[in-house]
């Protein structure tokens, strides 16, 4: 009997550990290229990746507004653990490093805001083995926010000269096919069992009221790919992706960090915020149901928030922030039960973590920053520890 209590408290335990003190940290790696408190916002990790048994981070900021402005070029970085030492991998010529992304064994990354000229905009592919490599041939682009890889295919989400646009390309980004999708951005992408949808944003209120009545009846949020051309779909709002959500009419919302699971897509539903940055507001999924996107809001214990997603295997984990607590949370859920999400461990931290990666058994994080008001902010309210690796071995719960 006291084997199975003592089992049975293992396991509870397990599923919220406090491991505040078993984290290491690691100084920002980005500290020498953005040294001083004013360009302290830069040192922002938007994303980590695993790929080749390192740990590959990009940071920077494309926004026009507030702290740190247009604070690129600036190097990839990748960290080994077998060594415990970062590199400098290659320049990246666009002012932020906002999305890594994995495929077919290289790795990708679409370029933000490019600092050379925006005839063209950038996407940079590494092959496993080899130097990183720019491509930079995607014409007219001024950003590329997401990337797809559907049908053997490349998808890239733009904002153009001309507007909302998706480029596609059939060799590996050697060429591009440009689909001119009607006014402002394409943000990201949403693939749903086998089919694709591109999306821009969904507008508050009060941005409607100021769209032109010739715009607002033609503006859409989403579109699908069907037969080789991007179909608008207009009776999708914000109502349908971001269900049973209160005040989300405060601001005009997008979709970021999608991953593909096995019955759909999970994502996060975000604020637009400092030009091109996000402040999430809940996190959902999605499927397909009598062939349309159906979602739902996933329940999150003591509404965290939610600022990044990884899928391992069929496991899904979501990174989050308790500010009442002030601690960082791992919450976990099977890929085919998203309805049962539990914090799997936290530790204490004076700021959320922006990004995270899980690579053999050990998860890194990304310390992060925002400010509330980016055309009238304090420096003060930028975290010290912004873009710091905070690094937690799940063998010292497991073991």
């Amino acid at each position: 009997m006291r084997t199975v209590l003592f089992i049975l408290f293992i396991n509870t335990l397990l599923l919220s550990y406090d491991v505040t003190s078993m984290i290491k940290v690691l100084n920002s790696p980005y500290k020498d290229i953005y040294p001083n408190k004013k360009e302290l916002y830069a040192r922002n990790i938007w994303d980590m990746k695993e790929f080749e048994a390192k740990l590959y981070m990009g940071a920077g900021n494309s926004s026009n507004i507030g702290p740190a402005q247009n604070a690129g070029p600036l190097p990839l970085i990748s960290y080994d653990p077998s060594t415990k030492k970062f590199e400098r991998v290659s320049v990246i010529h666009d002012e932020q490093i906002d999305i890594i992304k994995t495929f077919r064994n290289r790795l990708y990354i679409p370029g933000h805001d490019a600092t050379q000229s925006w005839d063209y905009a950038n996407i940079y592919i590494k092959e496993a083995g080899k130097e990183l490599k720019k491509y930079r041939n995607i014409k007219d682009g001024l950003h590329v926010y997401d990337l797809a890889f559907y049908k053997d295919k490349i998808f890239a989400a733009l904002g153009t000269k001309r507007g909302a646009a998706v480029a596609i390309s059939s060799d590996n980004a050697k060429s591009w096919d440009i689909r001119y999708l009607g006014r402002y951005r394409i943000y990201s992408f949403l693939e749903v069992d086998d089919r694709l949808f591109a999306i821009k944003f969904f507008p508050s209120s009060k941005y409607l009221q100021k769209m032109p009545a010739k715009t607002k009846d033609l503006f859409f949020s989403v579109a699908e790919y069907k037969k080789g051309k991007f179909e608008p779909i207009r009776d999708l709002t914000s109502k349908d992706f971001f269900p049973d959500t209160n005040n989300i009419e405060i601001a005009s919302q997008k979709i970021i960090r999608p991953v593909k699971t096995s019955k759909g897509s999970i994502y996060i539903g975000a604020f637009l915020h400092n030009d091109h940055q996000s402040l999430p507001f809940g996190t959902y999924y999605v499927q397909i149901l009598k062939n349309r996107p159906i979602c739902k809001k996933v329940t999150i214990p003591n509404n965290y928030d939610v600022w990044d997603i990884i899928k391992k295997n069929n496991d899904i984990y979501l990174l989050s922030y308790n500010r009442m607590r002030k601690a960082v949370a791992v919450l976990h859920a099977k890929e085919d039960d998203l309805d049962s999400f539990k914090e799997y461990i936290s530790f204490k931290s004076s700021s959320f973590a922006r990004s995270f990666e899980y690579m053999e058994g050990i998860f890194y994080f990304s310390i992060g920053s925002e400010v509330k008001d980016p055309k009238k902010f304090d420096y003060n309210e930028i975290d010290k520890d912004t873009g710091k690796i905070a690094i937690f071995d799940t063998r010292y719960i497991t073991n």
